[in-house]
């Protein structure tokens, strides 16, 4: 490689200053495989994989290694932090039936008051009825109804607002909730939502409706911020509804793929009220406070829930990722089944491991992954995990009628995962996600009636139709050494 590099920059430049051209991108890969080692300690394939970028390609290496390889983001407290503990302290954790608790207490052993503050995982507290919106139509039926029914404030955080007709329409709803004395703050992730701050925030705010960007792309090798995404997607209406799940907001994601999400009400809606807070003080300084709620609307959710949510916030800000640690317990712990729904599948050894391993053990595993996908390096990487699995026992299917975009996970017949994270590298540990682990029977159920109708859209793949020409599988194999960058 040194030596095309050598002729490349000999083109170029003289035949002395290409010598040094070499050697000062020689010695740039030398500093930075300092930061490289200690930012991928305990992850060697990762490490390797960027040492062999850094001396294959040193310029390009270098670059992508300072605006793309760093993994951590330093994050302010919140100036009224003690306030927002006693808020935390509010949801206490509640006693379940038929020993959800103790189910969730197996997947997220490390939940607790302290482990919301160092690690983003809130304590497990009572869910009201949660309803699957099973579809992107379902989901905006609920969201504008959310909207129209909300009388003191409406809170929304998502990745991608659409500059589109929906994402127009749910604007203008927006803004005239606002217009009617509704509080509304609106957070949106400042690069996957760039052209609806340029051409839509500047209404809504004349309208009374507060709008905020979060983490604005800046390149300083120091501390470089546009790797580290908002991916999280949250409604919080009166402090007593909230709709959660993998949905961006525009006219794709209701019309063309296919979304999940979830309704929710009871004292988990306080939990995820608290992650919009954190991150509206992230992104403006402001420290708001619980979302103001209706009396009235409050008093219906004292009913007693039936069924238990654990609320995990993970992110680029956090130490580890709860989010796959809770995944890989969930695998471990399944007797009967394990159904994942996942849009970008590029698993880490722990997760390969766990399916592989509960598979084995004669586990019902099944996953149900895109047959077209908008990102085609992830799914050319996704494609060189299959054999492996395959081997091992587990079933793959791959969704056919359009982009399959759901997130979720089932776990036997007592346990649920929804929310924004993929099953991926960047999910788990340079975005910022929000999920929710259930302990709930009830939507278990519901999760399983849309797989099923997933499942029977889907074509199951065997190792006959996994094989593929040499040149498709050259393509995977090269996509699968990107894998621990992705």
């Amino acid at each position: 490689m040194h030596s095309i590099l050598s002729l490349v920059f000999g083109a170029v430049f003289d035949g002395s200053v290409a010598i040094w051209v070499v050697v000062v991108g020689d010695l740039l890969a030398v500093a930075t495989v300092p930061s490289v080692l200690l930012s991928r300690s305990g992850r060697p394939l990762a490490a390797l994989s960027w040492l062999l970028a850094l001396l294959a390609l040193p310029y390009v290496g270098v670059l992508a290694w300072w605006l793309l390889g760093r993994m951590h983001l330093a994050r302010p407290r919140r100036r009224r932090r003690e306030a927002s503990s006693r808020l935390c302290r509010r949801c206490e954790p509640v006693e379940g039936v038929d020993g959800q608790n103790a189910a969730l207490a197996e997947v997220v052993p490390f939940a607790g008051p302290d482990a919301r503050w160092t690690e983003g995982v809130f304590p497990p507290v009572g869910v009201a009825e949660p309803t699957l919106l099973g579809t992107g139509a379902d989901a905006f039926v609920a969201l504008r109804q959310a909207i129209a029914e909300a009388r003191c404030e409406i809170r929304l955080l998502f990745y991608i607002w659409e500059d589109d007709a929906l994402g127009g329409e749910i604007g203008d709803a927006l803004a005239q909730r606002a217009e009617a004395g509704v509080r509304v703050r609106v957070l949106v992730d400042a690069m996957g939502s760039s052209r609806f701050l340029r051409r839509r925030a500047r209404s809504l705010r004349r309208a009374g409706v507060k709008v905020a960007g979060f983490l604005p792309a800046r390149f300083r090798p120091w501390a470089p911020t546009f790797n580290f995404r908002n991916h999280r997607k949250l409604l919080v209406a009166d402090g007593a509804v909230a709709i959660t799940g993998g949905m961006n907001i525009g006219t794709v994601y209701a019309d063309n793929w296919r979304e999940l999400a979830c309704r929710l009400a009871g004292p988990v809606v306080r939990n995820l009220d608290s992650v919009f807070q954190e991150d509206w003080y992230f992104a403006t300084g402001d420290d708001i406070g619980p979302c103001m709620a209706e009396p009235g609307r409050m008093e219906a959710q004292r009913r007693p829930p039936a069924d238990v949510c654990c609320v995990i916030a993970s992110g680029p800000d956090r130490a580890a990722s709860r989010v796959a640690d809770a995944v890989f317990l969930a695998l471990l712990r399944a007797r009967r089944r394990i159904w994942l729904a996942t849009p970008y599948f590029v698993p880490d050894a722990a997760t390969m491991a766990g399916l592989r391993g509960a598979a084995q053990r004669g586990v019902d595993v099944r996953l149900i992954l895109p047959r077209h996908n908008d990102v085609p390096l992830v799914r050319w990487a996704s494609r060189s995990y299959y054999e492996e699995l395959l081997q091992a026992g587990v079933r793959i299917f791959e969704y056919l009628p359009a982009v399959s975009h759901a997130k979720a996970l089932i776990v036997d017949d007592d346990l649920a995962l929804l929310g924004s994270p993929n099953v991926d590298v960047r999910s788990y540990r340079l975005n910022f996600e929000l999920a929710a682990f259930f302990a709930s029977r009830r939507l278990n159920r519901q999760l399983e009636a849309a797989m099923r109708d997933d499942l029977s859209a889907s074509a199951e793949i065997s190792a006959r139709t996994a094989s593929h020409p040499v040149s498709k599988r050259l393509l995977e194999s090269a996509a699968h050494l990107l894998s621990p960058l992705l």
